[in-house]
This record gives C-alpha cells, sequence and structure tokens, in this order.
C-alpha cells in the first residue's frame, strides 16, 4: 500500500467514491416501497435510478475540463458538498417528480467524483506503485454494487427507503473533512469549456443510456428505444468528429489513437459485462425462482464481492511487478470458467456450491479488473490521465446498461422460446404429464378435493413447472453467453504487454 501523502489521497479517493457507486445499486429493492408511498407507476419509478445514472453521463466526460480549469481539489470538494446536498434532499422528497429532480442532482456531482478521485490516486502514487494503489481503489467499484442491493434490503425493511440516502451523510462528510486536510491542490489552466462538445456528449450518452434502461420493457424494435439508439449515435458521432478538429477540446479522442488506451477501452467492456451480468441475474435468480428476499439473495451475491477484496491487491502487486498481461488473462480465465459453471445452476444447486462459485468467481474479476483499468491511464501521457479516467469511467457507465439491458432482454426471449417448446412437449397427454397429474389428483382428492378441482388444480400446477422450466433453462443459457464474451477477452487480454511497467515502452499513438 502507498505510504506517507499518498495512503491519505487513497483513503479520501476512496471515501470520496464509495457511496457514489453504492447508489447505483442500492435503490434497485427501494422502487416497490416508493411505488406505493407515492402511487407510481412502475415506469415512472424507474426514473429514480435512469435519472442518476443519465447524470452521471452527462458530467463524468467534462470532469477533465473541470479539473483542469477549477483544480482537482476544489472540484473534489464541490462535488461532494453538492452530492450531500443531493442525498439529504432525496431523503425528504414530497413525491416522485422531486425524488427524481434531486437524483439528477446526485448524479451531476456523482459523474465528476469518479474521474477525478482516480486521477488524484494515479497521479499522486510513485509509477512503481500504481498497480496496488489503483488495485484498493478499485475495492469499492467491485463492492459496492454487491453490497447495495443488500444494504437496501435492510434499510427498507428495518427502516425506510428514504434510509438509504441518509446514509450517505456521515461517509460524505468524512470525505469532506479528508479532502480538506489532506488533498493539496493541483495546477490549474486558463481554458474553455467547449459548450457545443458538452451538450452533443451529454445528449449522445443520455439517449443510448436512456434506450438501454427501456429497451427490455419496451422492445428493441419499439420506435423509442430505436430513435433514441439512432439519435445516440448521431450525437456522439458529431461530437466525436468536432472535438477531433477542435484546438481546445472537451474531451481530446485523440488518446484512441494510443493502442494501450484502445485495447484497455476494449477490455473494460468485456470486464464490464462480466461483472454486470452476475449483479443482474443472480438476484432475479433467487429471489423469483428460489424464493429468497432481497436482503438474502444480496448475501449470497456477496460472497463475490469478497473474493474481489481478497485478490485486487495481489493483481495490483502482480502488475507493479510483472505489468498487466498475467493478472488480467488468469483473472479473465477465471471469471469465464466460473460463468461457464453457473450454466448448471438450478433451483437444487446448494447454497455451499453456489457461494463457493461466486468466491471464486469473485476473485477472477478481482484478478482482471484494475490492472485494466491501470493499464489504460499509464498508455498516454501523464498530461491526458484526466481525459483518460473520464472517458473510461464515462464508457464503464455505457457497457454497465447495455450488459444489463443486453441480458435482460436475451432471458425473456429464452424464456419465451423455452415455454414454446416445453408446451408442446409437455402437454396433459403426455408420459411424463399424465404420471404428475395423476399424483398431484389422488393427493389432492384424499385431501377432500373433487375430482375436477383437482384435476385443475393439477394442470395449474403442471403449467407452473413447465414455466419454472423453462425460466431456469433461460438463465442457463444467459451465463453461457456471458461466458462465451469473458472467455473471449482472455484472447484479448494475451495482447496485453508483459514485463514490470517502467521497464515495458508505452503503446504510443498508431496515427500521425
Amino acid at each position: 500500500m502507498p505510504k506517507g501523502p499518498d495512503y491519505r489521497i487513497l483513503l479520501a479517493a476512496i471515501f470520496g467514491t464509495f457511496m457514489v457507486i453504492l447508489d447505483q445499486t442500492i435503490m434497485n429493492v427501494a422502487l416497490p416501497h416508493i411505488m406505493a408511498v407515492f402511487n407510481e407507476t412502475p415506469e415512472r419509478a424507474q426514473l429514480v435510478i435512469s435519472a442518476y445514472l443519465m447524470a452521471t453521463a452527462v458530467t463524468t466526460p467534462a470532469a477533465a475540463f473541470f479539473g483542469a480549469r477549477f483544480g482537482m481539489k476544489s472540484v473534489f470538494l464541490l462535488s461532494q458538498v453538492a452530492f450531500l446536498l443531493g442525498s439529504v434532499l432525496c431523503g425528504v422528497a414530497w413525491n416522485t417528480g422531486a425524488l427524481i429532480l434531486f437524483r439528477v442532482l446526485q448524479g451531476l456531482a456523482g459523474g465528476l467524483l469518479g474521474p477525478i478521485a482516480m486521477t488524484l490516486t494515479f497521479l499522486n502514487v510513485p509509477p512503481e506503485q500504481r498497480g496496488t494503489a489503483m488495485a484498493i481503489f478499485g475495492i469499492p467499484m467491485m463492492l459496492a454494487p454487491a453490497v447495495g442491493p443488500t444494504l437496501g434490503g435492510y434499510l427498507v425493511d428495518q427502516w425506510s427507503w428514504r434510509m438509504c440516502f441518509y446514509i450517505n451523510v456521515p461517509v460524505v462528510m468524512v470525505a469532506i473533512l479528508m479532502g480538506l486536510a489532506w488533498l493539496k491542490e493541483m495546477p490549474t489552466s486558463k481554458i474553455t469549456l467547449d459548450v457545443r462538445g458538452f451538450a452533443l456528449a451529454a445528449v449522445g450518452f443520455n439517449a443510448l443510456l436512456y434506450a438501454f434502461s427501456y429497451a427490455p420493457t419496451w422492445g428493441w424494435d419499439d420506435w423509442r428505444v430505436t430513435g433514441l439508439i439512432l439519435a445516440g449515435i448521431i450525437g456522439l458521432g458529431i461530437w466525436a468528429a468536432m472535438e477531433l478538429r477542435s484546438p481546445t477540446p472537451m474531451l481530446d479522442l485523440r488518446i484512441f489513437r494510443y493502442t494501450g488506451f484502445s485495447l484497455a477501452t476494449g477490455l473494460n467492456l468485456v470486464t464490464t459485462v462480466g461483472l454486470f451480468s452476475a449483479i443482474f441475474l443472480l438476484p432475479l435468480f433467487l429471489q423469483n425462482l428460489r424464493g429468497l428476499s432481497a436482503m438474502e439473495s444480496g448475501m449470497m451475491v456477496l460472497f463475490s464481492a469478497i473474493g474481489s477484496m481478497i485478490t485486487m491487491p495481489i493483481a495490483g502487486r502482480l502488475y507493479d511487478r510483472m505489468g498487466p498481461r498475467l493478472p488480467t488473462v488468469l483473472g479473465m480465465a477465471i471469471t469465464g470458467i466460473t460463468t461457464l459453471w453457473l450454466q448448471y445452476l438450478d433451483v437444487t444447486t446448494p447454497d455451499s456450491t453456489l457461494r463457493l462459485v461466486l468466491f471464486l468467481r469473485g476473485m477472477g474479476m478481482g484478478l482482471a479488473g484494475m490492472p485494466v483499468m491501470t493499464y489504460a491511464l499509464a498508455s498516454v501521457p501523464q498530461h491526458m490521465t484526466a481525459q483518460a479516467s473520464a472517458l473510461a469511467n464515462v464508457t464503464r457507465t455505457v457497457f454497465a446498461s447495455l450488459g444489463t439491458a443486453m441480458f435482460a432482454t436475451l432471458l425473456d426471449s429464452f424464456h419465451k422460446n423455452n415455454l414454446g417448446e416445453m408446451v408442446q412437449i409437455v402437454t396433459p397427454g403426455s408420459v411424463e404429464a399424465t404420471r404428475m397429474l395423476s399424483t398431484i389428483q389422488v393427493a389432492l382428492m384424499q385431501a377432500g378435493q373433487s375430482f375436477e378441482a383437482a384435476r385443475q388444480a393439477g394442470l395449474s400446477l403442471l403449467y407452473q413447472y413447465v414455466n419454472l422450466r423453462a425460466y431456469v433453462t433461460a438463465f442457463q443459457t444467459d451465463y453461457f453467453v456471458s461466458a462465451c464474451i469473458v472467455l473471449f477477452g482472455v484472447v484479448l487480454a494475451f495482447l496485453l504487454p508483459h514485463g514490470r511497467p517502467g521497464a515495458v515502452a508505452p503503446q504510443g499513438p498508431v496515427l500521425g
């Protein structure tokens, strides 16, 4: 672990970003309660989550500008204050509209904190310790998404959904005190904001995030989804063209000419999809098919985060000594193999077996995650570190939203296909169904029901059984797809350099 002032900066960065990441998932289990309190529809209540993510995508691309213009420490502290204010206001929100508005305030502040904290950590650590420092900084990125549903479930059950926001207050106040005491201001420059670039990036990224949030509900062929995706692509395309021609761009997209950064971005897509496939699919499986509560399923998923916490410092040391290839290849392989095992997950799988697989999978994610991010920042000149951090963070948000939407859609499609096939095979006249119906009817008639009532109950139970098998098979197929994506990342990871980072020549621009 970095010593002296570097350790203090690292600690301030961790406290400064943990609650920002936690707030991306903590509200998932609180939505039903919010709907009941404010008498809201599911679609509008979903904006409580979507508005936060979309607001972060507005300010994250501009984090490098604000840090360079006003100072990293100043932006860090002001963002913490704004996030604190937003959290308190969310806690006292009197209707859904107010709650959504205050979530936007939270998101605007949170969108700056991630890249600013990452940049402060990276630049204030000696090069030979950056792998270890960034790995420790990355622990909240792995832990918070897993802790969010568990903590949210506990707070909602024992207290109120409003506590999901009030819990931010003490942690953020500590982060502010740490920032005031330990952070040193970095040099500033009198640059002007590329307003057109800022607006186009905000429209482009938010159109994609909004489309991905509602695609599983509306359908990918819905005109609203296709329109939003088209608007996002056009907006980002115009933005990229303008940024590449501008002498003072908000985000210098020429950074993608650095092959190391481009490769790391591709691997970031794979690791993000691999992480969020489990975060999204497992709670659904455990709650809907196995009957666990939100808190119980969160405790199960927590084993993955524990595994990551163990291996992330190890991955950092391996990066400092051998470069990014070894920990990334090893982590991707472990994650892919354990995800592949999840295709055998069933309602009868022992909890102990599932905990072990999730723990091992978390260890793989911990090995692969931060070496890729560290390499992304190390692959560009130091004056572009803040730009690389902003791009890495905003693309990670988009990748996570895309991954969640993709697996939700695949799950629904696989379930419908499986159900259609099974109802043609398992009919009331088939041998297996006849045997099952006879057993159920006899049991119910012995309990006092009439023949017709027992027959109808048997048919209902038969359909429930077929529907259950269709869902289980759909989850298994989803995990197989996820495993294939992660295992493809192993191939990409072999393109990473090997050797002590200081001894490996940076992979510079491939274009003039």
